[in-house]
């Protein structure tokens, strides 16, 4: 347990030296140049400073290049930067550059009673308060670093990611990061970030909160379901998606199994994405019912490996379904016809393909679901052929898509 702590202690201290690092060099990109750009050289700026050493901004910005470019005494810096403040008290910058020095020179006392006083002056800019939480957690003080890092994730999105990097990095109390760095108004991005880092459990109380405040768009809730999928969170996804979705038609599972609103693309709609030598469209003269139909024209110049309309479908372990969907053909050639997928963990199961020419015939595939099964993917294939006539050509069309449930869960029989 000890050495696990000194692991954890020494990690800390590394990523608050590279924060430091990192911030230093952000300040001589950002204050520095400017400097430089507008005064010249530093004997230059020296020249100036005796000809107007009763200026804050003077004293300031020499203290600066004396302190970030190590050139000479230290103490010489340190003592610009408490002249800088006895003539201009409301000078942020020269409370934060001293604070940084005694910071470096291990005076906590006096470092965090600068801090405190930097903190106090309003208003602060964001860089002062993303430089302030950067200080405050090299000193240790949580609370202090807690508030400014909560002001700079608002106000300014480019930083938003380091902030969320920093807080995880050395605090790593999840509750503590949602309820005091995270505003409403960021949740968004954050659950982005939880998602984006695969911190799969953390982004429960996030959304619980987006959904509580009402602030959950289209686009951040199909992330959200999307991720879920892949987590095989099966059920959290699809209550979300059925609030978005209430109303379903019948007994069938597929959602929009007729093609009568275009695919969203995502969730527990149809995925629908165009591969070379195919083209994938509706076709609202053929069809068995609605509006429209599915269509899809081979080229006949690509032995198409084709798996691209598929969709996912929640299910119960250990039950049987039947798929059913109308499918015609026009010329369809090569052995490797059209065929429905269905596939689940250990489970594949698949329809004799079709070819030639054929009217509307109505395709049935029946499968039992494995015991570990919470979701079943349906899709539309053709397998790449290894026979010299592999470039596939014809029109498939596809309509009246449904899952039923025909048998129970073999655990509902026995209770």
């Amino acid at each position: 347990m000890k050495n696990k702590n000194i692991k954890k202690g020494n990690y800390q201290f590394f990523v608050l030296l590279a924060l430091s690092l990192f911030f230093f060099e952000e300040t001589i990109r950002l204050g520095l140049s400017s400097i430089f750009s507008e005064k010249g050289k530093l004997d230059s700026m020296e020249k100036g400073f005796f000809l107007n050493s009763s200026s804050a901004e003077h004293n300031l910005d020499l203290a600066r290049i004396y302190h970030m470019l190590m050139l000479g005494d230290e103490k010489k810096a340190q003592t610009l930067y408490v002249r800088s403040i006895e003539l201009n008290p409301l000078l942020t910058s020269s409370w934060l550059g001293i604070t940084e020095m005694f910071v470096e020179n291990g005076e906590k006392e006096k470092a965090l009673a600068t801090l405190g006083r930097a903190l106090d002056l309003i208003p602060l800019s964001i860089g002062q308060l993303w430089e302030a939480s950067i200080l405050a957690l090299r000193l240790g003080s949580k609370s202090m670093a807690l508030d400014s890092l909560r002001i700079v994730a608002k106000a300014d999105p480019a930083r938003r990611g380091r902030v969320f990097d920093i807080c995880w990095q050395l605090i790593d109390n999840p509750g503590l990061i949602l309820s005091k760095v995270v505003s409403d108004e960021i949740l968004p991005s954050y659950l982005g970030y939880l998602i984006s880092k695969d911190k799969l459990d953390e982004t429960f109380p996030a959304w619980k909160r987006m959904e509580g405040i009402g602030i959950v768009s289209n686009n951040v809730a199909f992330g959200y379901i999307d991720y879920l999928i892949r987590k095989d969170k099966i059920s959290k996804a699809f209550s979300i998606w059925s609030e978005m979705f209430p109303n379903i038609e019948d007994d069938s599972l597929v959602w929009n199994g007729e093609f009568e609103n275009d695919p969203l693309g995502r969730g527990f709609d149809w995925k629908i994405n165009q591969i070379e030598g195919v083209s994938i469209d509706f076709d609202w003269k053929k069809k068995t019912k609605g509006k429209r139909s599915l269509r899809l024209k081979f080229d006949g110049k690509h032995n198409v490996d084709f798996h691209h309309v598929s969709q996912v479908i929640p299910v119960e372990p250990d039950t049987e379904y039947l798929l059913i969907s109308g499918v015609a053909t026009q010329d369809i050639t090569t052995r490797n016809g059209i065929v429905w997928e269905v596939y689940c963990s250990n489970m594949m199961k698949a329809t004799e393909p079709l070819t030639g020419t054929t009217d509307w015939k109505l395709i049935e595939l029946s499968f039992h679901t494995p015991p570990d099964c919470k979701s079943v993917v349906i899709r539309l294939r053709r397998h790449k052929s290894n026979k010299l006539d592999r470039y596939i050509s014809g029109t498939a069309w596809v309509d009246d898509v449904k899952l039923l449930k025909v048998g129970t869960n073999t655990n509902d029989q026995h209770r």
